[in-house]
């Protein structure tokens, strides 16, 4: 008995047919993997020591507002100077949340720390039980490469080109903390603030 081999066209035709159930069944193993089921939020994208801004209460949110307002005037004032400006500074010059707000009930006392290439604004509430605030700088570090970083919320670049990483954090329990340089935050307790937007932070 002669057997014939399968012809060229046939054979074409089970390699198609078999390459097809191979992609159909990737097809459907990567829609029950990948994609997301229903009813499951899908993950913020935070860690254990963020919060964003849509979570917190109207106080901290209005504070928030004012901190990052705040923020970009101590910049500003850096970037003309050539020096960080104090909280006595900010305060004759009527930027929140430095300055005294006839409207706020919540007082704070703020004070300035600068040890190498760190910079901190620190809010201790006056008031027990109440929240303190904090805006920290890092400047760049001396003789190191220029950061490349885009401009965004952590990511701040004054006008002769250096970058500064910024950050604002809250402390639930404000009263007793101690007036010294928040180098760590995450490692102390603090919550760090966030937008939640990745929208660029305006040019300085």
């Amino acid at each position: 008995m002669e057997i014939q081999p399968p012809s060229a066209r046939r054979e074409a035709a089970n390699v198609l047919r078999m390459a097809a159930v191979v992609l159909l069944v990737t097809w459907v193993y990567l829609a029950n993997t990948a994609a997301p089921r229903a009813g499951a939020a899908a993950p913020p994208g935070l860690v254990s020591f963020q919060r964003l801004f849509r979570d917190l209460n109207p106080r901290d949110q209005r504070m928030f507002r004012e901190l990052h307002e705040g923020l970009l005037e101590i910049e500003n004032l850096r970037g003309t100077t050539g020096a960080w400006p104090t909280p006595a500074v900010l305060a004759e010059q009527g930027i929140p949340p430095f300055a005294a707000d006839p409207i706020v009930r919540e007082s704070y006392t703020w004070t300035f720390h600068h040890e190498g290439i760190l910079v901190d604004y620190l809010g201790r509430p006056v008031a027990p039980n109440q929240p303190a605030f904090l805006i920290l700088v890092q400047e760049p570090t001396p003789g190191a490469p220029a950061d490349r970083a885009p401009s965004d919320e952590e990511h701040h670049r004054l006008g002769n080109g250096d970058v500064l990483h910024v950050s604002v954090w809250l402390h639930g329990d404000g009263a007793k903390l101690p007036d010294a340089l928040v180098g760590l935050p995450e490692a102390d307790g603090w919550t760090q603030l966030l937008s939640g937007s990745s929208s660029p932070a305006p040019a300085q």
